[in-house]
């Protein structure tokens, strides 16, 4: 309909398009956050990510942490530049598809890692749940909202990278990866559960981390929403510190009543300093909380202000 693929072009041409091409602009802005709905696994499109995440080698799948983040980083370059609320054709459409399901992401993310059955899957299943609260976020499509996604999101991707890395470390020193009382304590079970008491904590958005600065960010940007969005986003951690805990509990805590196996695991210097990295990372993100959310501030009103943007776009495009 545009003759361009060029989302400066679209931003700039999508509004003069005649009334009759307003049912199309709809079904193309449906069918692309589907896409990016499948790429950031929010329901019903989630089923993809525990099976593929608990099965992938635990590094992998601390990599694949960033990947879904590709979904809620073009939904927020299209919700706000090619379909904004502005635009007539499509209207809040999106606001009234993506917050519902990042309502309904977040608790299914929940539930799933209060019954998971392996460690991995618990992590996974964290996965969906902080993919949830950040399309809650986005979903509402203001500046406001958008700044403490952007947050959250970076929160997000070094925590759940970090309890894979975890995820991991503990599953390379079982004799299985079931949550259950029957393996007997891991090596370097003290360091281990160390590390994983402070990426859950971070998972499931508890102080002193940045998680429980990204949820209070989004919290208060729904401050006239308080009785919906505030109750299941509290809920839903409460129901994830519950998941974590009982992890824990199972891996490090019932597990020392029972005979240890001999210790000949490797020492792992590397694996153990990216994990430590990954929570230095967050902890400094929780100390530079102050200007880094000043900076995505200004960068989410520069999302919704996008004329700037256009005119530079379509200028270097044409040079």
């Amino acid at each position: 309909m545009t003759g361009t693929l060029n989302m400066a072009d679209l931003a700039v041409k999508l509004p003069t398009l005649p009334e009759g091409d307003a049912a199309l602009v709809r079904v193309a802005a449906v069918m692309l956050i589907m896409v990016f709905a499948i790429k950031g696994a929010l329901v019903p499109l989630q089923f993809w990510l525990p099976g593929t995440y608990a099965n992938a080698p635990g590094v992998v799948a601390a990599m694949f942490a960033v990947m879904t983040k590709v979904g809620a980083y073009a939904t927020i370059r299209f919700g706000t530049l090619v379909f904004p609320p502005t635009l007539a054709a499509t209207g809040d459409l999106l606001q009234s598809l993506i917050l519902p399901a990042g309502l309904v992401t977040l608790v299914v993310g929940a539930i799933g890692v209060l019954g998971a059955s392996t460690l991995p899957r618990l992590v996974a299943f964290g996965a969906i749940a902080s993919m949830g609260t950040a399309f809650i976020a986005i979903g509402a499509f203001t500046p406001e909202t958008t700044a403490a996604a952007l947050y959250y999101i970076l929160h997000s991707t070094l925590a759940t990278a970090a309890l894979f890395l975890v995820a991991d470390l503990v599953t390379r020193r079982r004799a299985h990866a079931r949550l259950d009382d029957t393996a007997p304590p891991i090596a370097q079970s003290g360091l281990i559960a160390s590390l994983y008491l402070a990426a859950a904590v971070a998972m499931a958005g508890m102080p002193p981390l940045s998680g429980f600065i990204g949820k209070l960010l989004i919290l208060d940007a729904f401050r006239d929403q308080t009785v919906l969005v505030w109750s299941i986003i509290l809920g839903s951690s409460f129901l994830m510190i519950l998941g974590y805990a009982r992890a824990g509990s199972r891996v490090f805590w019932k597990a020392s009543a029972l005979e240890a196996q001999p210790d000949d695991a490797r020492a792992e210097p590397l694996a153990f300093t990216a994990t430590i990295a990954l929570l230095v990372a967050l902890a400094t993100l929780t100390l530079l909380a102050g200007p880094i959310t000043d900076w995505l501030t200004n960068t989410a009103a520069t999302l919704y202000a996008p004329e700037g943007y256009i005119s530079a776009t379509r200028l270097e495009a044409v040079q």
